[in-house]
């Protein structure tokens, strides 16, 4: 299950503590974010190697603000604390393929 995240410092733990998490910023108000949800829920369960977690952005306006966001849905791909990669749209084919390629980084 995608966990949400409800805090600064629960974010800042996850990312620093997981070597790779997938992170799905999301609003209550997204239709889009809604759609995707589900296939990110799936991969959560399939991709044991991969943390995925959601944060809202009305939520935790300040974590987003910093997230440097332009669109929604944008899905964030982190390796070793870093971004790695971003994915900005609901696309499920582009969505498995920035997983697929988080999978495959090695760890250090």
């Amino acid at each position: 299950m995608v966990k949400t995240i409800e805090s600064r410092e629960e974010y800042e733990k996850i990312l620093s503590s997981n070597k790779k998490v997938v992170i799905q910023w999301s609003a209550i108000w997204c239709s889009h974010c809604k759609a995707i949800a589900p296939k990110l829920a799936q991969f959560d369960h399939d991709y044991e190697d991969i943390t995925f977690i959601k944060v809202d952005i009305d939520d935790l306006l300040d974590v987003s603000e910093e997230a440097g966001l332009r669109a929604m849905p944008t899905i964030h791909f982190f390796h070793n604390g870093e971004k790695f990669d971003e994915l900005v749209g609901a696309d499920d084919t582009k969505l498995l393929e920035h997983i697929n390629n988080l999978a495959a980084a090695p760890i250090a």
